[in-house]
């Protein structure tokens, strides 16, 4: 005997409905000072570092116009490709990121070039700035800070050498748009 009647209706499955997914943002581009999108030749001998470095400028709003990882490359590159800014390794196979820096300005003088070396020693960061660096930043850093302060090298504004820890000196400010 059967005491209670089932009351439960056959109602079909429903069909699963995708969500819509939004596209992922672009980032804004970094300008220059005319409005055009910043280009950047990323070189260093550690392919690593250059994925590393592309991925955090690219996502940071820079156009990667190529990267090298050595310097007769990164020469020919940086003649050819004439970028905003090229971003250098120190420690280079053969010819040193110090000597490639006069001849990446002989060719290009309005590129500006940000060190970005594993080489912290305060008279190396002297020497890339005489020789016309517009900054020094000492790896360890995060990409983003690199990235940071890519942008301000390309809106003209001075940038102090950067590291992972704190300088026991200060060095003020490395390059102005007087000089």
């Amino acid at each position: 005997m059967k005491l209670f009647r089932s009351t439960k209706k056959s109602t079909p499955e429903p069909t699963p409905v995708e969500a819509p997914v939004a596209p992922e943002p672009k980032p804004a581009m970094v300008r220059d000072l005319r409005g055009h999108q910043v280009s950047v030749v990323v070189v260093d001998d550690d392919e690593e570092v250059r994925f590393v470095l592309r991925v955090a400028l690219e996502s940071a709003g820079f156009r990667i116009a190529g990267d090298a990882g050595d310097a007769e490359t990164a020469i020919e590159m940086v003649k050819a490709l004439q970028p905003d800014i090229v971003v250098l390794d120190l420690h280079m196979p053969e010819i040193g990121g110090l000597e490639i820096l006069p001849l990446i300005y002989e060719d290009c003088p309005t590129t500006k070039v940000v060190v970005c070396s594993a080489i912290s020693a305060t008279y190396m960061t002297e020497a890339a700035l005489q020789e016309g660096a517009w900054a020094y930043i000492v790896k360890g850093v995060s990409a983003r800070t690199i990235a940071d302060h890519l942008i301000q090298v390309a809106e003209g504004g001075a940038v102090r050498p950067v590291r992972p820890y704190p300088l026991l000196k200060d060095y003020g400010t490395v390059k102005s748009l007087d000089a």
